[in-house]
């Protein structure tokens, strides 16, 4: 069978075809399509969907969405169009897009509280600007709404063309019903001969999803992070409580009017909610807008002391909300292994991040395989990376979407190659550190050279954020590495996409 992997170089975000050729059909599979801008020449995003248009003659096997950001599923909005001209057999998302299922509509409730409290909260700090601390206020604001871009366009807390919107364009695109997968299943079907599917995540566990980043040691993601591990029995219950609280307070905050008349026009539940959730009790409150208290407390108001004034510091908790927010989502990633016929593995982890990746690990998750002829047999995560041919690097080589240990250090094939889906000048704009320094190293050393980037292709010692990660020798080794693949017919590289190959 021949296999090729086409990776398209349209900007920040992933867009991914795969053809199965076996010599009588050629198989296609689309992974997500979105992107968050381009800075190279070229084309863009409507090039590339022009040309998956051409490759399949308008028909694809299977669609797979992994998860609800924006450079993943853009496209499907930005170039619906087209998209209307291409029929698709099968769609293959998360279980946690899945209505009829009880942990996904958990997790949805809870995703929806987060981005309504960050949305709410973008637009209250962005309203500070006159007030003490303005100019700050107004930045962290910004950066907010930078972050909620992964998840939708946000205008004072309304969502112009939200990413739901193009996760149901995909679900409701194929022949028949769309499949929502789960961890352990072992994928098979007759349309992929010879390929075997493992889904490796997202995890059913609140727990994982919630577990981000880490503490201590020892350390599984390149980078030190101080983020500690997700707490408590239910992390979405405590944390859709949270969100709906600081939206609580927002919507109050932005009001903008004295209490008793934003309490009238309350209902009684709002009214029992709002008192709730504010900091005292009617006896010891004092309406700062009210003459006779800015009067009483006037030294509190005289503009050479506004630096002392805490009025909207509470706002500053948005940040670590819409991070949390960003960082989930990536967490409920649809993570996919790819097994060939002769037992390599292409590996598709979107943009899962700690949870996701350890829950793969999980002592109880084994893919049980049924062969005609021979006894059955369990696989189990190790393995999988152990014989990983190809890897798309997650979350665009950021620091805490590849483990090491557990991850990367798995991979020990001798021909594996990376593909990185990144545009550096989009992400560094945007104060991302895509590729991250000690990622991008491992995985160039990992590899003997055969990382390709969507923005600039091969790595080379010109580059000069990056020139001091390796010595001359060894940079002359890489540049070898690289030239023997394209030699050999295994990368390709396009101003429009990069082709990986495999017969």
């Amino acid at each position: 069978m021949k296999i090729r992997v086409r990776m398209y170089r349209h900007g920040l975000g992933d867009c991914f075809l795969l053809t199965f050729d076996d010599g009588t059909a050629a198989n296609h599979v689309l992974i997500d399509c979105g992107t968050l801008g381009k800075s190279t020449p070229g084309g863009g995003l409507k090039e590339a969907v022009a040309d998956i248009r051409r490759v399949t003659n308008d028909h694809l096997t299977l669609l797979i969405a992994t998860h609800e950001h924006k450079d993943h599923l853009s496209g499907f909005l930005s170039e619906q169009n087209a998209f209307d001209k291409i029929t698709v057999d099968h769609v293959w998302l998360a279980w946690t897009e899945d209505f009829d299922d009880d942990l996904a509509k958990q997790l949805q409730k809870y995703e929806g509280d987060l981005t309504r409290a960050v949305g709410l909260a973008a637009d209250a700090l962005e309203g500070c600007a006159q007030a003490p601390g303005g100019e700050a206020a107004v930045a962290l604001g910004a950066a907010v709404r930078e972050v909620l871009e992964f998840r939708s366009d946000v205008v004072l807390g309304a969502f112009a063309s939200t990413i739901n919107e193009a996760m149901s364009y995909v679900l409701h695109k194929p022949g028949e019903k769309a499949e929502f997968l789960r961890p352990g299943q072992v994928v098979t079907r007759p349309w992929l001969p010879g390929v075997r599917v493992y889904v490796l995540g997202p995890p059913r566990n609140a727990k994982a999803l919630s577990r981000l980043e880490e503490r201590g040691e020892p350390q599984e993601l390149y980078g030190l992070r101080a983020a500690a591990a997700a707490t408590g029995d239910d992390p979405f219950a405590v944390g859709a409580r949270e969100a709906r609280d600081f939206a609580v307070n927002a919507e109050f905050f932005l009001a903008e009017q004295p209490f008793d008349d934003y309490y009238a026009k309350l209902d009684a539940d709002g009214r029992q909610e709002l008192s709730r959730v504010l900091p005292f009790d009617v006896r010891h409150r004092l309406e700062a807008r009210h003459r006779e208290v800015q009067k009483r407390f006037a030294a509190y108001y005289e503009p050479q002391d506004e630096w002392r004034r805490v009025d909207q510091d509470w706002l500053n908790g948005s940040a670590e909300l819409a991070l949390q927010l960003d960082n989930r989502i990536n967490n409920t990633s649809l993570a996919l292994a790819f097994e060939l016929a002769d037992g390599r593995v292409l590996l598709f982890p979107a943009d899962a991040q700690l949870g996701n990746w350890l829950s793969w690990h999980d002592p109880d998750l084994k893919w049980k395989v049924e062969e005609q002829g021979v006894p059955p047999r369990e696989v189990v995560a190790k393995d999988l990376l152990a014989r990983t041919i190809l890897y798309k690097v997650g979350h665009h080589a950021s620091h805490n979407a590849t483990l090491s240990r557990q991850g990367l250090e798995l991979m020990t094939h001798e021909d594996l190659t990376a593909l990185i889906p990144v545009d550096r000048v989009v992400a560094t704009n945007k104060k991302w550190d895509m590729p991250a320094r000690e990622l991008f190293r491992n995985l160039i050393k990992k590899t003997s050279g055969r990382v390709v980037r969507a923005d600039v292709g091969w790595p080379v010692k010109e580059d000069a954020e990056f020139t001091t990660l390796f010595t001359d020798a060894e940079w002359k080794q890489w540049k070898a590495a690289q030239e023997q693949a394209e030699a050999d017919g295994i990368v390709k590289l396009e101003p429009l996409f990069v082709d990986w190959n495999l017969t």
